[in-house]
């Protein structure tokens, strides 16, 4: 199907003709035809980044009468950046139609707003509810005579808190109104919005793509917390082209990320909740301009904002959930180009990056940040470019009568030509090389404490995993606790044994309990049902020394677990613990939770 097969308007069919588009998407195949021509309710659930703004826009022009002066449709979106921004859509798709849009929304004064709605008679008007909802309560805007409704993002709206408003201003029609809503997910209020307010609606879903996407490359970075900024920076500096969005979790990371990258040469942005709606404009007007190249902003401030052509998205610090990577990383590798997606994350994220792997089904591979020669490459062609640039430039200057360009000439007219290029090359890139050699790896090594050994190897492996007294007795938290006989003195530390602990028992980290790491040796308990997978574990080594697992005895009501020594392996208590007489050791019970 392309969109000329669609039941639209042949001034609507050209102007989709003259930005290039031909084939339509998913929604936009499915929800056009149904919404062109009928007067019906109706439910889109599709992903950010689908498409839903050309699914409900085209429909509306095409159902407006171009020649009546009267609001005949409202337009409902949770942010000022995407009202703005349905509104530049539907300027360029009314290129051949006489039709009159105004956007309405907070920050920004009412009484010019006020002006744009009487004055410019418009069709279609697109807003925010709690500015929406100012209107109407003070008269000035009228829908008496509006025929349809549209929720743009009606989840969001819902999370912002603007549901209530949302009623009330569909309260303000009248009963013929048919009402179009759109969304990403259904949650419970959503479900009973749609059962009040919307009559035997037609429900479309398009299903939810994985993030296999062949277009969008996708690979993270480890790094410390406090390396992560200057990660950012050899990531940009490694590239000879990029226009991106870089996500940060708070508002205070964006800013400070912003400043820091333009302190050192990128030209970037911040957008976040701080910001005035004028600041805001004009943000996005130069990100669209392509005056800055990265902006760098929060997930509140980034919805709504879809900007065509984006090669990166950087993820600084994964997300709170699943859905806000998908829409971050959908942010580019569209309409058929490539995109690279790319997360600096700290080692203690690790763990959520395998979670959005699973829930994704895409590969996010482990990559290396690169290294200063590297860069150092990358950053000479960059200036050798510039450079072409320049001796174009000056051939086709006059500097014959040019005294400052004498000035120069004489002071080198002496010098080598070899000795020339050294000084030019030192002054274009003294700055950034010794940056690049002074700066500290910031790769961090994989933690895998515990190793696949042969067994035999290691002097306390003749212990094995034996244990006397049958099968493990639970505790009265329903819990075996189990001595093992490595500590931090042999490299380990907690995130290192719980992730080996896990790997090797292959249960989940969660449901390894109490642990208390010691110098010499370590305690931690799992619930009964795990005791064995626990006690399974063979042939891991830390080191040259076999990792073994020995369940604990319990002493009587009121005591701690005790580890009783019978001969052989590491019996040393922790240092500046007790040995009590009899052969015992009776250990203080911790309760460090993961």
């Amino acid at each position: 199907m392309t969109f000329q097969d669609l039941p639209l308007k042949e001034s609507l069919l050209k102007a989709i003709a003259d930005r290039g588009y031909n084939e339509p998407t998913e929604i936009q195949a499915q929800a056009i035809p149904v919404l062109a021509n009928q007067a019906i309710d109706f439910v889109g659930q599709a992903q950010t980044g689908t498409g839903k703004t050309a699914a409900f826009v085209l429909p509306l022009l095409n159902q407006v009468d171009v020649n009546s002066k009267d609001i005949q449709a409202l337009i409902l979106t949770p942010t000022r950046e995407l009202a703005n921004q349905i509104c530049e859509e539907i300027k360029k798709l009314t290129t051949y139609e006489k039709i009159k849009t105004v956007a309405v929304y907070g920050g920004v004064s009412l009484d010019g707003q006020i002006k744009d709605l009487r004055r410019g008679r418009p069709q279609i008007v697109v807003g925010t509810p709690g500015r929406v909802l100012d209107l109407i309560e003070r008269d000035i805007l009228v829908l008496d005579a509006a025929k349809f409704a549209v929720l743009d993002e009606a989840d969001e709206m819902l999370d912002m808190g603007f549901i209530d408003d949302v009623q009330t201003i569909l309260s303000n029609f009248s009963e013929e109104r048919k009402t179009w809503m759109f969304s990403a997910t259904m949650p419970g209020p959503i479900l009973n919005l749609i059962n009040k307010y919307l009559k035997d609606p037609m429900v479309i879903k398009v299903k939810k793509k994985t993030l296999s996407n062949e277009s969008i490359t996708q690979k993270h970075f480890v790094v410390r917390g406090e390396h992560m900024t200057e990660a950012v920076c050899r990531i940009l500096d490694s590239l000879e082209n990029y226009y991106g969005m870089i996500f940060c979790r708070t508002k205070i990371d964006a800013k400070s990320l912003a400043d820091e990258l333009n302190s050192r040469g990128y030209p970037s942005d911040s957008l976040h909740g701080d910001m005035s709606q004028q600041q805001r404009d004009i943000t996005m007007k130069n990100f669209k301009l392509k005056k800055i190249n990265m902006l760098v902003c929060t997930d509140v401030a980034a919805r709504g904002i879809d900007v065509d052509n984006l090669t990166h998205v950087i993820n600084y610090g994964l997300p709170q959930d699943i859905e806000a990577y998908v829409h971050r990383i959908g942010r580019t590798g569209r309409a058929g180009q490539n995109g690279i997606a790319l997360s600096i994350i700290e080692p203690s994220e690790r763990r959520k990056l395998g979670a959005i792997e699973h829930n994704t089904k895409a590969k996010i591979d482990k990559a290396l940040l690169p290294t200063a020669e590297e860069l150092k490459e990358v950053l000479v062609r960059k200036e050798i470019k510039q450079i072409d640039q320049w001796l174009s430039d000056a051939i086709e200057t006059d500097r014959e009568n040019d005294l400052g360009f004498k000035v120069f000439t004489d002071k080198f007219a002496d010098l080598s030509k070899e000795d020339v290029l050294k000084v030019v090359y030192g002054h274009l890139f003294k700055t950034q090389f010794d940056r690049y050699n002074k700066s500290p790896s910031l790769e961090i090594k994989e933690r895998k404490p515990f190793e696949r050994g042969e067994r035999g190897t290691g002097r306390d492996d003749r212990r094995g995993n034996d244990f006397s007294g049958g099968r493990p007795q639970a505790n009265s938290n329903g819990n075996v606790r189990f001595f093992v006989n490595v500590g931090r003195e042999h490299g380990l530390d907690l995130r290192g044994l719980l992730d080996s602990v896990a790997e090797f028992a292959n249960i989940d980290q969660r449901f390894i309990r109490n642990v208390d790491l010691k110098q010499s040796f370590s305690f931690l308990e799992v619930p009964e049902q795990y005791s064995e997978a626990i006690l399974g574990i063979r042939g891991a080594a830390v080191g040259d020394r076999t990792v073994r697992f020995e369940v604990t005895t319990n002493q009587g009501a009121g005591a701690g677990p005790r580890r009783e020594f019978r001969g052989g392996g590491d019996r040393g208590g922790d240092r500046g613990g007790r040995r009590p007489s009899g052969g015992g050791y009776r250990e203080r019970s911790f309760n460090r939770g993961n």
